[in-house]
């Protein structure tokens, strides 16, 4: 990973903002009213090209005659569209988000997403959330009301498409998973990022639409299965 990478992923970390909970959902039962796992999907959407013609725009009327919505689309609204919350946590349950964590048995707990960085930027009251949220990850305090004596928390920070001349396209999924005890601070706490390879998004003619909407989808799925082996358990060959 590159530093300007690295850079954009620990500033993506740095824009999360602390929500209520939204809605729940039941997982497999070992004392579900007792274990809980707070999940934040994310609306920050980053894209970058760093070819000799950098800049991504808009990407074509392609884009905007698969959305019907009378308008061409940027990278980041086509991974909105494709990519948005609702379906980040489709795919996190497809792949069997509290098997993969090892936390069999928890109950999900669905927090609003995390919010778009640009919009942090522009709204004091969101920066103001935003800077409270990172002083409690600081201090290792939970982001929830929860008190449930077994307790964790994924944290989804970024959805970052890179566009190299030399390495291809590429998503990076950025997320900080958090594990405590019954009381006192968190036990656990792993930052991190990874990248799997994009060939057909953004669709270059249409009928690689529907490929390019699975692709990505897939390759947020797979980033997260590798974030967990080679960040939160290291268990994956570096």
């Amino acid at each position: 990973m590159t530093n300007y990478i690295r850079y954009a992923v620990a500033a993506c970390v740095a824009t999360m903002v602390a929500v209520p909970a939204q809605a729940q959902g039941a997982g497999a039962s070992r004392s579900s009213k007792d274990c809980e796992l707070h999940v934040w999907p994310t609306e920050n959407y980053i894209g970058i090209n760093t070819g000799l013609l950098s800049g991504f725009g808009i990407v074509g009327a392609l884009a905007d005659t698969a959305a019907h919505d009378g308008r061409v689309k940027t990278v980041k609204d086509l991974m909105r569209d494709y990519l948005g919350p609702d379906v980040q946590l489709a795919e996190l349950n497809r792949i069997g988000l509290t098997k993969t964590l090892r936390l069999d048995g928890y109950r999900i707990v669905v927090e609003a997403p995390t919010p778009f960085n640009e919009d942090v930027k522009k709204d004091p009251v969101l920066k103001a959330k935003t800077k409270e949220m990172n002083a409690k990850i600081k201090s290792g305090a939970r982001l929830s009301d929860s008190v449930a004596p077994c307790y964790a928390e994924l944290i989804g920070t970024t959805i970052f498409y890179h566009k190299a001349m030399m390495y291809g396209s590429n998503l990076f999924g950025g997320w900080v998973y958090r594990e405590f005890a019954a009381t006192g601070k968190a036990t656990k706490s792993v930052a991190g990022a990874v990248k799997n390879p994009l060939e057909n998004f953004p669709a270059k003619t249409e009928a690689q639409i529907e490929a390019a909407k699975i692709e990505l989808r897939d390759a947020y799925a797979k980033d997260f299965v590798e974030y967990v082996d080679k960040k939160v358990f290291k268990t994956a060959v570096k």
